[in-house]
Order: structure tokens, then sequence, then C-alpha cells
């Protein structure tokens, strides 16, 4: 009787190998996501970012909740100082703001890019967790250790987006208070379209542009 022995160098074993080693930072034996994926309130309590897993060896992350998502204008705030002119119109709810984070030996990520919209610059990036709930984040240009670093604290899982206002745009939300000023107000009596004196014009103001954000 011929018995036939499975090699554990396989076909099917060597291309699981392969994924580990070329994404190790998600080949844990509870294939658990590293403990930096979430959603994290930044340094100022304004804005949250969503990291999460963009390829199988990196980590990204998203502008997920801002406390103040409409400009002054009542319009959702833009990417206004971006360096790309074509660029500026791209709602900040959903800018992508870190990319390209690769998880290091020692610990902590490294090697990827921050986008800071409130200077339209980009930077090196490192994040370190340095307990459960906090998220060191520095930024740099060439030398880590001469980056500046910020912490982040975690969020929690139920933090609603930003997306749903973001995405009303500002015709539709001035479209709705005019409804509702007509709907709540009560009707004119007294004088009519025939007995109603036209007023003078008053001569036009100029008016001046309103900043996006």
């Amino acid at each position: 009787m011929r018995y036939t022995t499975l090699s554990p160098f396989s076909g099917g074993f060597l291309r699981l190998v392969t994924a580990c080693a070329g994404a190790a930072i998600f080949c844990s034996p509870a294939f658990a996501d590293p403990r930096e994926v979430g959603i994290w309130y930044d340094d100022t309590g304004k804005g949250a970012v969503k990291i999460e897993i963009c390829t199988p060896t990196t980590l990204c992350g998203k502008i997920y909740w801002l406390k103040e998502p409409l400009g002054t204008n009542g319009e959702p705030k833009i990417d206004r100082y971006n360096p790309e002119p074509s660029m500026r119109a791209r709602p900040i709810c959903g800018l992508p703001v870190l990319g390209d984070l690769q998880q290091l030996s020692e610990g902590g990520f490294d090697n990827g890019w921050v986008y800071d919209p409130k200077e339209g610059k980009s930077y090196s990036v490192a994040l370190d967790l340095i307990a459960a709930d906090t998220l060191k984040v520095t930024g740099y240009k060439g030398m880590r250790f001469l980056g500046k670093s910020f912490m982040w604290t975690r969020a929690p899982a139920d933090l609603p987006s930003c997306a749903p206002d973001a995405a009303q745009g500002p015709d539709a939300t001035k479209s709705n208070v005019a409804g509702t000023k007509a709907a709540g107000s009560p009707a004119k009596t007294g004088k009519t379209a025939a007995n109603a004196k036209p007023k003078p014009k008053k001569a036009a103001t100029p008016q001046h542009p309103v900043a996006s954000n």
C-alpha cells in the first residue's frame, strides 16, 4: 500500500507563510486588529480621526467627526488651504489625513504621512500607543526626534460621523430653513396687492466675499 505524505511546505502553506511575512503585523494568533485601529479625538478635542487597516501592511486615517462641521457661512468646511488648487473644494469631513503607516519591530508605527488641513501641509508621522486610550502622534520632517508630538484620546465607538452633515449641501439647508419659516409664519391681513403702496428702492450695498471656513 502506498502512503502519500503531505509536505508542510505545500503550495497553500507557502502562500500563507509568504502573506504573513509581508503582513506580519496582522498575522497574530488571534488575528486581532492593531490596537491603534479605532476612532481618536485629536489634541484639540474639536475633531476625531478614524484609523483603519488600508492595506495588508499599513494603516491610514480620515477625519470622522467634527465638533463644528460647518463654516461661518453655514456651508461644510472645505480643504481651502490645500497647496493644490484643484483639491481645495474637498470637504474636511472624510478627508484623508494619515497614510502609509508601517508597524515597527519594536512596536508602534512610523514611515507614514500626516496632512494638516489647517495649514495645508504634510509631514512624516509616527504613532505610539502610550496607554489603551492614549495615542502619541508625532509629526516631523527629516529626524523624528526633532518632531512635535500630540496626544490623542480614544473616542467612543458609537461617536456619530460628520458625514451626514457634510453631505447636506448649503442649498438644501437654506431651502429647509426657508420652508420652515414660510410654514410657521401667519398670513398678513389688512393689505392686498391692489391697495399696497410700493416702497422706494434703496441703493444697492456692495457685498464682500465671505470666507469658506
